[in-house]
């Protein structure tokens, strides 16, 4: 029992030793809130930044922009207090997602430069995961092209950690770093913790040749996401001459690179595909078949009409959806609504004529 009193007394001493100092720092602030004196003002703003953590974000964020602007008080890195700290990368990371042009070019040369770069290292070289996740997303959003090797010896160093795969990937591509790239996504020793959205969001930022990464990976890389994420973006970019790349993957690839590839070929209207993708009709998952009746829109060729009005009648609402959209693209509806009557499905006339009824909207059609 007297253990215990006696640490209650020890936490009450604490406790109050910490209101005390809490107490006097206010006073202080409330004492100089009023003095105009930079030395006064400066202890002021010391104070605040002890207390609030943003406000020594904001401070550093504040000397950042006098430092690259011209005429600024201050003309490096080192002039910061404390821009060497793990709040100092954060803020300089997303200032630089603000900069641009001979500002963020100064930021870059600071950042770059001998005394900023020996605490680089210096963390590069510790064993604190998140503080080097700082750094290296940092060497990316400035462009710190001569970190890349370090980069690179991160990711296969913490191939288990999905923080570091997602930020030292994302670095890379802000690199432009294609040869690095493409040497770890071939590498089935790295095992990929990141998911398809993630590697979507991370392919998109790539500054490289976007289309010779994907024809460089699509076969290639280990990881299916990886494939994936390069099928989507040959769609998404209309990479025309890549179709021939995405075919076999129609052919022979797992369900959801199938289906992935078929609409990428449908995008881009890759014309060898056309009768794989009536056979994909058939599919025994609905996903396909609806992803087809797109795909098979896209090419807007009559001898499809059979193929969508089957499709249609699907038994699933999304194929019957994707399926009117496509055939809603006829300039002749009042046939194209005969055709359908005869089918007898009731759902499929009434899914015909609110695809019917969608598309005059859009055009500006409607009564």
């Amino acid at each position: 029992m007297s253990m215990i009193l006696s640490l209650i007394g020890a936490l009450s001493i604490v406790l109050g030793t910490l209101l005390i100092v809490g107490f006097l720092l206010l006073l202080l602030l409330h004492v100089t809130r009023a003095v105009n004196s930079h030395r006064v003002q400066k202890m002021r703003e010391q104070l605040l930044c002890l207390i609030s953590g943003a406000a020594e974000a904001k401070r550093m964020k504040n000397h950042i922009y006098e430092m690259v602007n011209p005429g600024g008080k201050l003309n490096q890195l080192s002039d910061i207090r404390g821009i060497r700290s793990a709040r100092g990368l954060i803020v300089m990371a997303e200032t630089a997602e603000e900069l641009s042009g001979a500002a963020l070019e100064k930021l870059q040369k600071e950042a770059g430069g001998e005394w900023f770069g020996e605490y680089l290292k210096k963390l590069l070289d510790g064993v604190d995961e998140e503080a080097i996740a700082l750094v290296v997303k940092l060497v990316g959003v400035l462009r710190l092209n001569q970190y890349t090797p370090d980069v690179v010896t991160q990711i296969y160093c913490c191939r288990t950690t999905a923080q570091m795969q997602h930020v030292g990937m994302l670095a890379l591509c802000l690199l432009g770093a294609e040869r690095d790239i493409v040497a770890l996504c071939r590498d089935h020793t790295i095992a990929s913790l990141l998911s398809f959205r993630t590697l979507e969001e991370i392919f998109s930022i790539y500054t490289g040749d976007l289309k010779k990464l994907c024809r460089k990976l699509i076969t290639s890389a280990s990881d299916p996401y990886i494939r994936r994420t390069c099928i989507k973006t040959i769609g998404e970019q209309k990479y025309e001459d890549l179709g021939d790349l995405v075919l076999p993957h129609l052919i022979h690839g797992h369900i959801n690179t199938r289906i992935d590839a078929a609409r990428t070929l449908g995008q881009i209207r890759f014309v060898e595909a056309h009768p794989h993708l009536v056979i994909s009709a058939e599919d025994p998952r609905w996903e396909m078949r609806a992803v087809v009746a797109s795909a098979l829109g896209a090419f807007e060729l009559a001898e499809d009409g059979e193929t969508l009005i089957r499709l249609l009648c699907d038994r699933e609402w999304w194929v019957r959806y994707r399926a009117a959209e496509a055939l809603a693209k006829t300039s002749d509806e009042k046939k194209l609504m005969e055709r359908v009557e005869k089918t007898q499905d009731r759902f499929a006339a009434e899914m015909m004529r609110f695809a019917l009824d969608r598309a005059q909207l859009l055009r500006g059609e409607a009564a």
